[in-house]
């Protein structure tokens, strides 16, 4: 009887722990996803040229610097949903704008003398080198009166070195002589706050100036070779 009672309780006792559920393993859900701000596209007339076409030396000054004519190209942006965004500038020929002093820098103010857009100390960025001296510089705008979101006329803003303190643009330069990155962007007429839109239009100035020819070789073409970056950034 005893050996029954033994055998019925090992009986149960087996039962019972062969019963319990087994430890299952652990996984986890994420829920992942980005929002992206509707994409934007910057294109300019010409293939982004601007052509001084060819310049005779004696159209330019020996001991001076010679600025030349403002070219304009058309400028557009188009956005696939009403967006916020800024514009900035970027030099791709390093520090070879030219100062008064006859110096180089990647971002220079425009040598004493010499008015870019009606003002006497626009940021300019170097047109290249000819040997070890620079060929000159050339400031880049959005021309004033020219631009346009949505079909409806609209000021350009900009704002030095942030993207949150923006001021009217009075001669639209992208360039400034104080901070290498200044953000431009647009607003209703008589404000300073970025709008939102779909389609933007107007005209991209681009103004030069060439060294002294005391400093070129014109033995031999001097070839203008500027280069810049417009870069769109989404506020």
């Amino acid at each position: 009887m005893l050996n029954n009672l033994q055998k019925t309780v090992c009986a149960l006792a087996v039962l019972a722990t062969t019963s319990l559920p087994a430890l299952a393993e652990s996984i986890d859900v994420r829920v992942i996803g980005t929002i992206d701000p509707a994409a934007c596209t910057p294109t300019l007339s010409g293939g982004g040229t601007v052509d001084y076409g060819t310049i005779k030396p004696t159209a330019l000054a020996k001991d001076a610097f010679t600025t030349l004519a403002e070219k304009q190209l058309d400028l557009a942006i188009n956005c696939d949903a009403p967006a916020k965004v800024a514009i900035a500038a970027y030099s791709q020929r390093g520090a070879s704008a030219v100062n008064t002093n006859g110096t180089m820098e990647t971002l220079a103010t425009a040598p004493t003398g010499v008015m870019m857009f009606g003002s006497a100390s626009a940021g300019v960025f170097g047109l290249g080198l000819d040997g070890t001296k620079g060929i000159g510089g050339y400031a880049i705008r959005l021309a004033p009166g020219t631009m346009s979101a949505d079909g409806i006329a609209v000021d350009s803003i900009v704002a030095n070195g942030n993207t949150t303190s923006w001021s009217k643009a009075v001669t639209g330069s992208l360039l400034n002589s104080v901070t290498s990155v200044r953000h431009a962007s647009w607003a209703k007429t008589g404000t300073t706050t970025p709008i939102a839109f779909t389609t933007l239009a107007g005209k991209l100035g681009v103004q030069a100036y060439i060294n002294k020819t005391s400093e070129l070789d014109l033995t031999k073409p001097v070839v203008l070779d500027g280069l810049t970056t417009l870069e769109l950034v989404y506020l």
